[in-house]
């Protein structure tokens, strides 16, 4: 989640949340199976000790490295932080960090293949910046003509997506350039986060609509750049990632506390899971074939969903937790807390 002033934010506890046994319930269609056993995660390295804030996370698996935004800080005057933290695979220690100079880190995404990460700022510069990972400077900027939100890159063609709230419009970069190649308008229905299957070369895009009903996500053709569908899903879109294998979309439902499952082929809904909690973040695992999702609630949790299985095992991790990455390499799991300024590697199922 990028630079949320519009959600609802709870009053959040600044100590760790007690790491609790996993529950099951059914999910979807089919009977449910009975819980894995893991508690939480194995490791945490705190990132910031200044009071500011973590948001979102992106992995370099072959670098060995996450990187976490750090934008603000917890205060009234919302103070910038002009860096990205990187730590180790291990969330066992602090590695480096990225300096944006003026700009701050809310949106982040990763290039697994080119081992490249890009940020995206939307409250002070309202700029892309195109980060090398393998030296951790910031190579290349961007204007978008908006607020850069959510990002994703497809790591076949090496185009970026950046979904621009306050335009109502998705921005197509070159990977490489960051020149800006098409600029796609969503509507006023606040296009929130973006995810691609670099198997069909779709791009879907999850509208928050905070004003009401009418949440949805637009799928994109990304070869021709236009809009081929709007597929209508429970209140307020938020995270969204993809299973390329499958062809399947996750959607998490911040203000339903749902998740929707999409059939990429037919553009039904297969499948609802409810994830309490305010989910925020989603991810799907391809080594694990699960979906995670951040709860962003005053404990915080991360709640783990078989679609095999249809199962749904959540747990007690850190406070606040907001930001997630995969190693799609590894299969290693990663959140931040956002209050507790963490990033925490979670155990395998």
């Amino acid at each position: 989640m990028s630079g949320q002033r519009g959600v609802s934010r709870r009053s959040l506890l600044a100590g760790a949340g007690a790491v609790a046994a996993a529950s099951t319930v059914a999910v979807g269609v089919g009977s449910a199976a009975s819980a894995s056993s893991w508690w939480g995660y194995s490791s945490v390295v705190p990132v910031v000790t200044d009071e500011s804030w973590l948001y979102e996370l992106a992995c370099l698996p072959n670098l060995r490295r996450v990187y976490a935004a750090n934008p603000w800080t917890n205060t009234s005057t919302r103070e910038p932080r002009h860096t990205i933290r990187v730590v180790n695979a291990g969330a066992s220690r602090l590695v480096g960090e990225v300096n944006l100079g003026a700009g701050s880190a809310f949106g982040l995404t990763a290039n697994q293949e080119t081992d490249m990460v890009y940020a995206g700022d939307q409250i002070f510069t309202e700029l892309v910046y195109a980060i090398d990972g393998r030296t951790n400077q910031v190579v290349r900027t961007a204007e978008v003509a908006g607020q850069p939100r959510g990002l994703a890159v497809n790591p076949v063609t090496n185009k970026l997506y950046v979904t621009l709230t306050n335009q109502g419009r998705l921005a197509v970069l070159d990977g490489a350039t960051l020149a800006v190649e098409a600029s796609i308008e969503i509507g006023l229905i606040e296009p929130a986060k973006v995810a691609v299957n670099p198997v069909t070369n779709m791009v879907y895009v999850s509208n928050a609509n905070r004003r009401g009903s009418g949440s949805s996500v637009t799928v994109i053709d990304g070869a021709t750049n236009t809009i081929t569908a709007n597929v209508p899903v429970d209140m307020y879109a938020l995270g969204i990632s993809v299973n390329a294998a499958d062809n399947k979309i996750y959607v998490s439902n911040y203000t339903s506390e749902t998740l929707s499952v999409i059939d990429g082929r037919t553009l039904n809904i297969v499948g609802k899971a409810y994830v309490g909690g305010s989910p925020t973040a989603v991810e799907y695992n391809a080594v694990t074939k699960k979906v995670y999702v951040t709860n962003f609630e005053q404990k915080g949790a991360v709640t783990v969903i078989d679609d095999i299985a249809h199962t749904v095992t959540r747990l007690r991790v850190r406070p606040a937790a907001l930001g997630l990455a995969v190693n799609q390499k590894t299969g290693a799991v990663y959140s931040s807390s956002q209050t507790e300024g963490s990033v925490f590697l979670m155990n395998p199922l």
